[in-house]
């Protein structure tokens, strides 16, 4: 599993702002979070990298979409648990 965490900046368009957002909510691997202005906090689930890629360039070329910035990333390639330092 490939986990991104995004700051996703909006242009300052409100119709096109919110076509993004409604393109975002209905793609499926995305949980939107708080808004504060034009940006928002989103989080996408994918099986790899790869996908996440793929994803991230889908957002990019959106209409009313001005940026993405990753800000977390965090992959699991692992089916089982891993001892970690002082567990």
């Amino acid at each position: 599993m490939h986990t991104s965490g995004w700051v996703v900046t909006f242009v300052d368009d409100p119709a096109l702002a919110r076509g993004a957002q409604l393109e975002l909510a209905s793609a499926g691997p995305f949980t939107l979070g708080e808004s504060l202005g034009c940006r928002r906090a989103v989080t996408l689930e994918a099986s790899d990298p790869q996908t996440a890629h793929d994803w991230h360039e889908w957002v990019q070329a959106l209409p009313g979409i001005e940026g993405v910035e990753v800000v977390f990333v965090h992959w699991d390639d692992c089916d089982h648990e891993v001892a970690h330092a002082g567990a």
